[in-house]
């Protein structure tokens, strides 16, 4: 976008009469781009903002009882949840590269097999932070006995990146990907996660964040297309015109 202002500025400098058709088409063309660009932004930011306000809707209703009904993922994205059950200890692992307060960490995921159901479903118990060792790996921990867990649905693995074809490592894992999970311990896991809420003291966080959904950073870009676009609709009048007439006024 700089260098087709560039382009622009100095076209329409060379002119020793009004702005040409080439300077009023580049004009046209980047104020059309622009525009279109800040439009695009706005909009996203609409869009995240609804996103928003669902959530803030859904973590505000009671909640829902899994040992009751359990209802597909998408009707319980960010839904605060309880459940009743068993945690399986064997089949735990731990998510690395966690990062809390500057400490790399390990979030804790331990599954559930779900009271009269007998379904499975994966909790995150929360962070731990991990030692100046990495070859010592952390002992994870669960009540034992049939258990009441109170957490907020999460949909697990979007958009995570992984650098290396090497993404297990005994228990530690770089992302949590649910196929991945049910192929390597034979659980039919259910398709979403339970972000665990509890006051235990146990040495694990759950100090959980509130989604980000980036309605500020779509705001921000949207301004600052819509600068690029005055930008240029000043740079067309003020060379194409102004300076053009003070110019043949010499």
């Amino acid at each position: 976008m700089a260098v087709a202002i560039g382009t622009l500025y100095l076209s329409m400098k060379s002119k020793t009469s009004g702005p040409g058709w080439v300077p009023t088409m580049a004009a046209l063309l980047g104020f059309a781009l622009t525009l279109s660009a800040s439009y695009w932004q706005f909009g996203r930011a609409e869009t995240k903002a609804q996103l928003l306000q669902e959530y803030l809707a859904r973590q505000a209703m009671a909640p829902h009882n899994l040992n009751a009904s359990i209802p597909g993922k998408e009707a319980l994205v960010h839904r605060r949840v309880r459940v009743e059950g068993q945690y399986v200890l064997e089949k735990a692992i731990l998510l690395d590269n966690r990062i809390r307060g500057g400490a790399a960490g390990y979030e804790v995921i331990v599954p559930l097999q779900i009271s009269r159901t007998g379904q499975y479903l994966l909790i995150n118990r929360g962070w731990i932070e991990r030692g100046r060792d990495r070859t010592v790996v952390p002992a994870i921990d669960a009540p034992s006995g049939t258990v009441t867990v109170t957490g907020t649905t999460d949909l697990p693995g979007r958009g995570a990146l992984e650098l290396s074809d090497e993404v297990i490592e005994g228990r530690i894992w770089q992302n949590l990907n649910l196929a991945r999970y049910r192929n390597k311990h034979q659980l039919n896991v259910l398709d979403f996660v339970v972000q665990e809420e509890s006051d235990r003291d146990d040495g694990i966080s759950r100090d959980w964040a509130a989604p980000g959904f980036g309605i500020e950073t779509h705001r921000s870009y949207a301004v600052q297309w819509l600068l690029f676009a005055a930008l240029i609709v000043f740079l067309y009048v003020y060379y194409g015109f102004v300076r053009n007439k003070t110019d043949q006024q010499k």
